[in-house]
């Protein structure tokens, strides 16, 4: 596995008077960093650091002494350079052995104990309220001994319900409505009475939806007799009767108890 280190700057070491430059755009070079510092004094040398071949974007300029130094951080701080103030701060100087003798951070990362050492429990605390002298108890596991499986548990299952046979009600044809479908949606009350003006009616209603009110394609007319009922059923079965290119279906409707002729429903099948 290859490792990624930065490149340490040599000027630390020959040239202790330098500054620190930050915030450095990362396509700036060596060359153009000591171009910028040229005309503070004379610019020992000039060094971006960079991890690999990429630029960490900061760097450090060294000069021949400290005024030069005091001199680059009033002219320079806060300059722009490849369209980004730069930051210009004295550096403290740091030897090569100062670098060495940096303390190493202490590993913070937990080490997992051997598997022949998990397999292992001591007992150490006595627990019936002897003395600590008591002998310590060392259980180790045995090869023979499988471990406990615990039994998976089933989920509960709902009570099943118990269906209800469904009782269908009977119905009877009602003896003076009439059942119209596949009415075009357009179709009003007052269109669906006039197309029985030949016959004596009572009432014509289209059914709406409840929710929004629009027409749902079929409709009830009540006539004033039976026999006026058993009329226009017949007509109407053997000559058709056509709406705006639909061929309406009209028969006698039903309702759920021969005496409740007001509770009507179609019979769709």
């Amino acid at each position: 596995m290859s490792t990624i280190t930065e490149t340490k700057p040599t000027i630390v070491d020959q040239f202790p008077s330098k500054v620190f430059v930050g915030n450095l755009s990362f396509k700036t070079t060596d060359g153009q960093l000591k171009d910028f510092f040229s005309d503070v004094g004379d610019v020992k040398e000039a060094r971006i650091i960079t991890r690999g071949p990429r630029s960490l974007g900061y760097g450090f300029v060294a000069f021949a002494d400290d005024a030069t130094v005091n001199k680059a951080v009033e002219m320079k701080n806060q300059a722009e350079l490849e369209g980004r103030k730069i930051n210009v701060e004295s550096a403290r100087p740091m030897t090569e052995g100062a670098l060495e003798a940096r303390p190493a951070k202490p590993s913070t990362r937990r080490r997992r104990a051997p598997a022949k050492d998990r397999s292992k429990a001591r007992i150490d605390a006595p627990q019936d309220g002897s003395d600590s002298s008591q002998k310590q108890v060392k259980v180790e596991a045995s090869e023979d001994v499988k471990p406990s499986v615990r039994r998976q548990q089933q989920p509960r299952k709902s009570p099943r319900k118990v269906e209800q046979p469904i009782v269908k009600e009977e119905r009877t044809p009602s003896e003076t409505v009439v059942f119209v479908g596949n009415l075009p949606f357009s179709t009003t009350d007052e269109e669906l009475c006039n197309l029985f003006s030949g016959f004596s009616i009572s009432s014509a209603h289209v059914v709406v939806g409840q929710k929004n009110s629009r027409p749902k394609g079929f409709g009830f007319v009540t006539f004033a007799s039976h026999e006026d009922q058993t009329k226009a059923v017949e007509k109407f079965v053997n000559e058709p009767l056509t709406v705006n290119d639909r061929v309406l279906n009209i028969k006698a409707a039903f309702s759920e108890s021969p005496s409740a002729d007001s509770a009507v429903e179609a019979d769709t099948a």
